[in-house]
């Protein structure tokens, strides 16, 4: 069983904020994505060192996938990075995050466009910063164009270039020599894969706010 991630937001009040945290805007944000394997957005694309949010911390406290607003950057705990670690060898890159203190968001952003001010953050319990946006580098290329059905037809006859969790029924994937790393990307798919195995390291290891979606 292979499956898709994404964050369990039941904690979150009924019209509550669902985020967790909310991305601090730099110059050319609206282009950055750390979803494909072969861009170096900080080199390539001028996005700063350490990604900078603002959120609640008392709900980031103890878990370890977080809700971000919708840039689709997948920011997890580096004790979820080293558990899946410990499943297998991934090759990735961690790029470093800071959440400041929802409370102190009009000391660090501001302006128009708004943007991170010159203020510093020294003291830690304003600040959280352990969590990393966890981006992959290399590819997996492992879609069965002709077995991976969407709506009864083979992928290979569909228009669209990426499949969405839940689009196809069934999607197969063939294993590579040596098996599955326990998270991996497949190109056709607009989402991380993660083994079974991955999955049940992460629940061994009590991780929290992780919501597993099996592919069909």
């Amino acid at each position: 069983m292979m499956y898709a991630l994404s964050t369990d937001v039941s904690h979150a009040k009924e019209n509550a904020d669902i985020y967790d945290a909310h991305l601090i805007e730099f110059d050319g944000f609206e282009d950055v994505t750390f979803f494909d394997p072969d861009i170096r957005h900080q080199s390539q694309q001028g996005a700063p060192g350490v990604i900078e949010y603002y959120g609640n911390l008392e709900w980031i406290a103890g878990r370890d996938h977080l809700c971000t607003t919708s840039m689709g950057w997948l920011l997890l705990s580096r004790r979820m990075v080293r558990v899946l670690e410990e499943v297998g060898p991934f090759r990735h890159r961690l790029i470093p995050t800071v959440i400041y203190a929802e409370r102190i968001k009009h000391l660090v952003y501001s302006g128009y466009p708004r943007r991170r001010t010159w203020y510093p953050v020294t003291d830690p319990a304003m600040k959280n910063e352990d969590f990393v946006i966890l981006q992959l580098l290399e590819r997996t290329d492992c879609l069965d164009r002709e077995r991976t059905l969407v709506k009864g037809a083979p992928f290979h006859q569909w228009d669209e270039e990426l499949l969405g969790e839940d689009d196809a029924e069934p999607l197969v994937l063939r294993p590579p020599p040596g098996g599955f790393p326990p998270v991996f990307f497949v190109p056709e798919l607009a989402f991380y894969c993660y083994t079974e195995e991955a999955r049940q390291a992460c629940e061994q290891a009590g991780l929290k706010g992780l919501w597993w979606h099996p592919q069909p």
